[in-house]
């Protein structure tokens, strides 16, 4: 790969992966997954927070299955069973769907979520996440991380008693682990590991990009979004307010970290030979996919097949669009140098 405007020799760019978390919006995240392994990326290292960090393991262990392929299989028998566990298959109706009913079914996911905290101590099935649980255990095989070609995989959740997150990698990426990341607490209750109570990672690291940073392995880190840094501005309507504040919730780890870094990024530029771990950082190249407004937040609990693949192949054409634009740079140059001011003032 050719680098014309800075004259630099041609490097074969090793990405670090960063997916976001975001529920059923997750299988966006496997679409664009997807496409980039399609494209012939060249994956070194891989982070995630809830529905990523399930795509994550998926992705990881895959590669070590085999290669490009067996991770594009894996991802697809995660999502597949995901689908198969839905409560909501005997109204998977696909296109058939009419215009009024899927709306009223978006209504109904708000007011379930707004209802569940009630309902919570009645449903111990769902509070535990048996169904999650069953499919993780079903379809990734997490021995595999462990296998000395596996790339690093880094997963985040949320310590209920300080708000910080922790970080499981290695042979710490358990079943538990996993389902600590994926923790929503108004469904699920909050997974114990070692006495510690956690809670879903998007609150904290959502994903996280210290351990792509700091990876000498990595030259392009490329953070796979899923919640938009912009909504709509709810009215009175309680649903609508909440979906907006479980958004903004989900992108301040985000926004935190992306503004931190290309800060950083900019002063280490400012310094070059004043400190070799500061000259490693201001060549990392940044990337950023993020998400078309199609995402509707309301559809984050809907787990039919039908909307999978929908997300699915949303996420492949956005990532084929984004790479048709972006694929050049990649491995020569940052995509992005800052945040909007708007995020960040």
């Amino acid at each position: 790969m050719n680098c014309p405007s800075d004259g630099g020799a041609p490097r074969n760019p090793r990405i670090g992966l960063a997916l976001q978390g975001g529920g059923a919006h997750g299988a966006y995240g496997w679409g664009v997954i997807d496409q980039m392994l399609a494209s012939g990326a060249s994956i070194a290292a891989v982070s995630g927070a809830s529905a990523g960090a399930l795509n994550g393991a998926a992705l990881v262990t895959g590669l070590v299955e085999g290669g490009p392929d067996g991770a594009r299989t894996a991802l697809e028998r995660l999502w597949r069973a995901v689908a198969e566990q839905s409560p909501l298959r005997a109204i998977d109706w696909g296109p058939l769907a009419s215009a009024w009913f899927e709306p009223w079914l978006g209504r109904g996911f708000d007011m379930a979520k707004l209802a569940s905290r009630y309902f919570l101590p009645f449903m111990p099935a769902v509070a535990d996440m048996r169904a999650l649980r069953a499919v993780v255990r079903d379809t990734i095989d997490l021995d595999r991380l462990r296998d000395p070609r596996a790339v690093p995989l880094h997963v985040s959740a949320t310590r209920v008693a300080t708000g910080a997150a922790t970080l499981f990698e290695g042979a710490g990426i358990t079943l538990d682990a996993l389902m600590a990341s994926a923790c929503l607490p108004d469904i699920f209750a909050a997974v114990e590991i070692d006495g510690e109570l956690y809670w879903d990672g998007g609150f904290s690291a959502n994903p996280p990009l210290d351990p792509l940073v700091l990876d000498d392995g990595v030259t392009d880190l490329i953070v796979a979004q899923i919640t938009s840094f912009e909504g709509e501005v709810p009215g009175r309507d309680p649903a609508a307010i909440a979906r907006r504040v479980s958004d903004i919730a989900f992108n301040a780890a985000l926004v935190r970290d992306l503004a931190a870094l290309t800060a950083v990024q900019r002063i280490a530029r400012d310094t070059r030979g004043a400190d070799p771990r500061l000259d490693a950082l201001a060549a990392m190249r940044l990337h950023l996919i993020a998400p078309p407004a199609a995402l509707r937040a309301s559809s984050k609990l809907d787990t039919r097949w039908s909307q999978i693949e929908r997300m699915r192949d949303l996420g492949r054409q956005h990532a084929a669009a984004w790479l048709s634009d972006n694929g050049p740079s990649i491995g020569c140059r940052s995509t992005l140098d800052a945040l909007p001011p708007e995020l960040v003032a």
